[in-house]
């Protein structure tokens, strides 16, 4: 009963709120400050399912230079946790297929946020390298799980090795972000809260990235990440 109120409270909030938030972002400027805004629009669901997000480290990371931000990524809830976390000026890369999900793609589209085909690595590295033009450019950092998939809370997959490329091509350095298993323990059913963290890390610096090949910036970005769970 408790779940059942819960996500008909979401699904009333999204309802309502959505096409207040689609007009803001058609007429907002900045476009790649329209993730953020979503992001601290629907970080309310995080209230309704009793989520408690301890974000550390994201206040260090510069915004006056773009990074690409690397996650781990165990279930779709993901998301909400990011959006607690998310700085001004990031978009997030998704798998092709969210295009089509109903409000989903909207909100993508609208927020700036980017589209690879997973399925094929020669199409998703030519979108990064299209993607990429842009974004140094603007100075907009981009969210990537670099898994390509969930891992459903098991052990972390390997990464692609997309992201780590773009990163040496566009010159940029990289934050490996940690989002802590807890999030597959949502007590969707229970008042109990639950207590979920996301860290950023000590950003790579683009010298360093320069240094290393994607293969090795990909391991080493893991190693950092899983080294850090689980935390709280």
């Amino acid at each position: 009963m408790i779940s059942f109120v819960r996500w008909l409270l979401v699904l009333l909030f999204i309802v309502l709120s959505f096409p207040f938030l689609c007009v803001y972002m058609l007429i907002n400027p900045i476009k790649n400050r329209n993730l953020h805004v979503a992001c601290r629009s629907y970080s309310v669901i995080n209230k309704i399912f009793s989520v408690r997000v301890a974000v550390n480290g994201f206040d260090t990371i510069s915004t006056a230079k773009p990074y690409i931000y690397v996650a781990n990524h165990q279930c779709n809830y993901d998301v909400l946790i990011v959006a607690e976390a998310l700085k001004p000026g990031t978009v997030i890369v998704g798998k092709k297929s969210l295009r089509w999900l109903p409000l989903v793609g909207q909100l993508y589209w609208l927020t700036g946020s980017l589209f690879i085909d997973r399925n094929s690595p020669r199409a998703s590295i030519q979108s990064l390298r299209k993607i990429s033009k842009s974004v140094v450019a603007d100075n907009t950092s981009i969210w990537i799980f670099p898994e390509g998939t969930r891992n459903k809370g098991g052990d972390m997959l390997p990464f692609k090795a997309g992201a780590f490329r773009i990163a040496k091509e566009m010159g940029v350095g990289i934050v490996p972000v940690t989002i802590s298993p807890a999030v597959g323990d949502i007590a969707y059913n229970s008042l109990r809260p639950t207590e979920v963290s996301i860290v950023a890390h000590q950003p790579i610096e683009a010298d360093e990235v320069a240094r290393m090949s994607a293969k090795e910036l990909a391991s080493y970005t893991r190693e950092i990440i899983n080294n850090m769970i689980p935390v709280i």
